[in-house]
């Protein structure tokens, strides 16, 4: 489990799964943004061109649509004035501002006079909060009070409106999606126990979901609990199983990557790379790649190991780079390129390209 450059490629496979939830709305797609095949690092940036994904949040923020469930109304009461109605405008011209990385100008929206005389009146739509409190977020420690205030206002609202069930069936689905938000929040920032206070919580709310547990688990794995994550995984898998011919084909391959990943942090490494590429025949998409790459390295094979994390890479999507991707990649380098330095500069530029404003640059270095 302790195991150098390795375990950063583990954490990158749980931030990336993390933070996805399963019926979250993309707001990025990877044709805009995806490497043709082939295609070299420098190359791929460009033919880019342009400003790139340097401030393009749009993936860790697609949670907050997702949870607003495009409706612009919390209760379902008819508000036709012409100042609700601008909110509702304007919040929806700042979720797109925030999508396309121009985050001080959505500040400017979400925090103006016309949105605080509106939150004064509690006129402001949950897409508004959510987003104003996904800003302050981004912020820091202090930000994340925000994300909690927004998920305690949530559980308020179900215990209030006890009496108008679908009124409470929605408010309660936007809980679920702040508190997948925190938890993921939690992960990234390496605090897997807070992150397991969260999804305990989701768990409850909703039992006969497995991608919880799943997430439980991978949680688990972070702290070296593998008896913990076992648990969980399990878990989930008896979750998968008893949804029958209902559970979605995803369902089924996140089982899959449980029993990949609890293997490789249980050092049981051929098994685990037998799993990764049953995987891959199936799905090539980031998380399965790096940790395929992952079981290449100890059992010996560098060159899979380098062209599987090369093309994670050039294949992402904005917010799915991490610096323990971009580190691991370096390491692979040090031991296969010609010329390491050329290499890591050409990672460098497409890296600077794709990443988030809030990525930490400083891996670039390593």
């Amino acid at each position: 489990m302790r195991r150098t450059w390795a375990v950063d490629v583990l954490e990158y496979a749980w931030f990336g799964r993390q933070c996805a939830t399963r019926d979250a709305r993309a707001w990025v797609t990877m044709d805009a943004n995806g490497a043709a095949p082939g295609e070299g690092f420098r190359d791929a940036a460009a033919r880019r061109g342009g400003r790139g994904g340097g401030a393009q949040v749009a993936v860790r923020r697609a949670w907050v649509m997702d949870s607003s469930g495009g409706d612009d109304d919390d209760d379902g009461d008819d508000d036709d004035s012409s100042s609700d109605a601008k909110i509702g405008r304007e919040t929806r011209r700042a979720g797109a501002m925030l999508a396309s990385g121009r985050a001080s100008d959505a500040r400017e929206i979400l925090f103006s006079s016309a949105f605080e005389d509106a939150r004064g009146r509690e006129a402001l739509p949950f897409a508004a909060l959510a987003l104003r409190a996904e800003c302050e977020a981004e912020r820091g420690a202090a930000g994340e009070d925000a994300l909690g205030a927004l998920y305690a206002m949530c559980i308020d609202m179900v215990r209030e409106r006890a009496n108008v069930e679908v009124v409470v069936k929605e408010w309660r689905r936007r809980s679920r999606a702040v508190a997948l938000a925190m938890s993921s929040r939690m992960m990234r920032k390496g605090d897997a126990r807070a992150a397991l206070a969260w999804l305990d919580a989701l768990a409850r709310s909703a039992p006969s979901e497995p991608s919880y547990r799943s997430a439980a688990g991978r949680a688990h794995l972070m702290m070296g609990d593998l008896e913990g994550a076992r648990l969980c995984f399990e878990s989930a898998e008896a979750l998968t199983l008893a949804l029958g011919s209902a559970a979605s084909e995803a369902q089924k391959l996140e089982v899959s990557r449980d029993r990949g990943e609890y293997l490789l942090a249980g050092a049981r490494f051929r098994e685990a790379k037998d799993t990764f590429d049953a995987l891959l025949a199936k799905s090539q998409d980031a998380t399965t790649m790096v940790n395929a790459a992952v079981a290449a390295v100890y059992n010996g094979d560098l060159d899979t190991s380098r062209a599987l994390l090369e093309k994670s890479l050039l294949e992402a999507k904005p917010g799915d780079v991490t610096p323990s991707a971009v580190k691991n990649l370096n390491s692979i380098y040090e031991l296969t390129a010609r010329v390491p330095s050329e290499a890591k500069h050409a990672m460098g530029i497409w890296v600077k390209w794709l990443a988030t404003s809030d990525f930490d640059a400083s891996c670039l270095a390593h």
